[in-house]
Order: C-alpha cells, then structure tokens, then sequence
C-alpha cells in the first residue's frame, strides 16, 4: 500500500512539474546556443525554460543569394535575452528580419525583435555581442 502511494505522489509531481514549463519559440532566422549557462541544439526553435530570472545567448543567422553559385551568410554576435519566466507561460520571440542583403549586415549589428506572450510584450533587456558584459555590469 505504502509502495502504492508513493508511486502515486512521484506521478503526480512529474505531471505537475511537466504543466508548469514555459518554452520560448524560435522564429526562422534565429538560434540559441545556450540557456541560463546550459548549452542547447542549434537546431531547436523551442527552448524550454524554467521558473524565474532567464538569460537565453541567441544569434540572429541568415543565409542570402547573391548568385546562384554563392550565398553569403549573416551572423550576428551572441545577443543576451535577459528576462523573468512564470514558469507556466509560452514566450515568443518575433522579429520582422529584413530581405536585402546589405538590410541583413546592418539588422545583424543591431537586431531588433519582441518578446511576446499571448500578444502582449514581455518585459526584457537585450545585450549584444561584446558590449554586453560592461553594459551588465552598469546596470
């Protein structure tokens, strides 16, 4: 009986802890490369996230044709999502990225893009490439 109710609570926690994720969604153009210090798949356009305090390393990245023998490739510096999750919230990132190339150069030194939840903008910082250390230790 005891056996029996213990496995009934470690359910009810598993079941419990799995309803309360946030994740973050990935729109096409960007990846992340870590989350809160865990490094995560390139390749992963849903990031799951924990309850509190966030700081998602993403780089914008996208391919564009200049010939049809040769692309070239736009990559930002690492960018610093800073913000705070409930825990049981689905995020979204959401970015209008440009088509032009020479457009891509200039977004990728300064990119721009909310942070959503159900439509509504989510407080957050956005620190880019090497800067963000000085500009984390000033605020």
């Amino acid at each position: 009986m005891r056996l029996r109710s213990l496995a009934t609570l470690a359910a009810t926690l598993l079941l419990t802890a799995t309803a309360s994720a946030s994740t973050l969604q990935l729109p096409k153009g960007f990846y992340a490369t870590n989350v809160n210090g865990q490094q995560v798949s390139a390749f992963d356009s849903s990031l799951d996230l924990g309850q509190g305090k966030q700081v998602v390393t993403l780089r914008y990245a996208n391919p564009h044709r200049i010939h049809p023998e040769h692309h070239e490739m736009v990559v930002s510096g690492p960018i610093y999502v800073v913000f705070d999750a409930d825990g049981n919230t689905d995020y979204q990132l959401s970015a209008d990225l440009p088509m032009a190339l020479n457009q891509a150069k200039s977004y990728a030194r300064n990119p721009k893009f909310d942070l959503t939840s159900d439509g509504l903008v989510i407080a957050h910082q956005a620190y880019l490439g090497q800067g963000a250390i000085a500009r984390l230790l000033t605020d």
